[in-house]
């Protein structure tokens, strides 16, 4: 009987889930306009057209009074030898290309050539001769720098960007359970020099689902769930080119003079900087109408961190980021009052992937750092990326609404987009493993007490029956 309800615990998953897979869910209505929306039971998000940056505004489709923000506000590009993330104040240090350039060029004379500058002057003339071959390499790269170098900062704003084609995601039974479309950076102005690299090479892939999946990364065994109205969002970085890398040839020549010089590429980093800011729906016409202002209107006065409570009502923005340090496979922050959480959610995966990575396998999955500040009512987050030469980085955030009332449990398995692709692809429906954690803690607690009762039983029947004062006396 025990081992006959096992069984029937063990099949009952797969008996909810051919129930619950045949039922209808609510259809994603997307209205286009200037700013377009997307609708569900669940969930309203509006998203720019017309060549502007990548935000999202959205709120409880029946609860439209609190909206939450996620602005894509661009990549930072830094080197992480004195800072464990990021330099302080990233949206304006060395803003400007020139002041940058003559900044890292002091820094590195100072880190890099200084030292072995010194050596050469106590070896007497042929020191000197030595010298004067390292200060010309020397020049050649401070001309190179100041040819070939980007700023350390591109601001999405700056750019004009494409939204792409709105695709419905498909199951094998040819059921649309969710949708699937792609921002993609077209275009660079001339007064950024040295970064139309960056064109048609920069998206933020989104998809949204109706149904909750489990997704697969391609090339690799890492899996998630995501939720049913939760938007799932890929940062797509393809062929960035480094600063340091334009270095290469220059250090080259230095090393095969013989000189001690090397400046290490993996210390080279990338970051995402994201605005979060919660407003209230009255201020939503002008936020559509000046998006780029959006953070004045903002009333957020607290973001949760996991179990972290963090107060942003205060600008900090001149002291250093506050890096989040949790050894979580997902991190979520929820928008909260000083008492709880509203609903609104932004988390984001703590691995990245990485792709045709020189020297590596052809994908590997990257820890990604974050670091966050308090900038008065919203927050700078800045998720980071270390260095991934020519391959592509793809990591992938989500913003959502908690519902209690959505079906946690995957109804489908699908294989997430990859490189330029756009819409996933389902795999068919979600199995879920037989042997979960508390079916092995059922299964164990089963055979403990069939043995125990198998143990109590031939104890009793080992047991003596005492047969004295039976019989008579005379």
């Amino acid at each position: 009987m025990a081992l006959s309800i096992l069984l029937v615990s063990l099949a009952s998953p797969l008996i909810a889930l051919s129930t619950s897979a045949s039922e209808d869910q609510d259809d994603v209505r997307i209205i286009p306009g200037t700013w377009y929306k997307l609708e569900s039971d669940i969930i309203t998000v509006l998203f720019p057209a017309g060549g502007k940056k990548p935000m999202f505004m959205w709120w409880y489709t029946n609860k439209p009074d609190q909206v939450y923000v996620v602005k894509f506000q661009g990549l930072i590009e830094w080197f992480a030898f004195d800072h464990p993330l990021l330099p302080r104040n990233p949206e304006t240090y060395n803003h400007l290309r020139e002041a940058w350039q003559e900044t890292w060029r002091e820094r590195f004379a100072g880190m890099f050539f200084e030292p072995e500058k010194t050596r050469l002057m106590n070896i007497g003339s042929a020191g000197m001769l030595r010298l004067m071959i390292m200060q010309q390499i020397m020049q050649q790269i401070i001309e190179r720098m100041q040819s070939h170098w980007h700023r350390a900062y591109l601001p999405f704003n700056a750019g004009t960007w494409s939204l792409g084609e709105i695709h419905n995601i498909t199951s094998p039974e040819g059921k649309t359970i969710g949708v699937a479309f792609t921002f993609t950076l077209e275009d660079l102005p001339y007064w950024m020099p040295n970064m139309q690299f960056a064109e048609d090479n920069i998206m933020i892939r989104v998809r949204f689902y109706n149904e909750t999946v489990e997704e697969t990364v391609p090339g690799t065994d890492y899996k998630y769930t995501v939720y049913a109205g939760e938007m799932k969002m890929d940062l797509v970085v393809n062929k960035w080119e480094w600063n340091i890398d334009t270095l290469k040839e220059l250090i080259q020549q230095l090393q095969q003079e013989g000189f001690d010089i090397t400046i290490p590429e993996g210390k080279s980093r990338l970051a995402l900087w994201v605005n979060l800011a919660s407003i209230n729906r009255a201020k939503l016409p002008l936020a559509e109408e000046k998006p780029e202002e959006i953070e004045q209107y903002s009333m957020a006065t607290h973001m949760n961190i996991e179990n972290y409570r963090e107060g942003v009502t205060a600008n900090n923005t001149g002291e250093p980021e506050k890096p989040i340090e949790i050894p979580k496979p997902i991190i979520k922050i929820n928008y909260a009052s000083e008492t709880e959480n509203l609903g609104g959610f932004f988390r984001f995966v703590s691995l990245a992937k990485i792709s045709n990575h020189p020297n590596q396998a052809d994908v590997k999955m990257v820890p990604v750092k974050a670091a966050y500040i308090a900038a008065g009512a919203h927050t700078r987050l800045f998720l980071g990326y270390p260095y991934f030469g020519n391959g592509t980085l793809e990591h992938d955030p989500s913003i959502g609404v908690d519902d209690t009332s959505v079906d946690t449990t995957p109804k489908y398995t699908v294989e997430a987009p990859s490189g330029s692709e756009v819409t996933p692809t389902v795999i068919g429906a979600y199995i879920p493993p037989l042997f979960n954690t508390w079916l092995m803690i059922a299964l164990i607690v089963v055979v403990s007490l069939v043995a125990v009762a198998l143990y109590v039983a031939k104890w009793k029947r080992k047991t003596p029956v005492n047969m004295v004062g039976t019989g008579t006396t005379g």
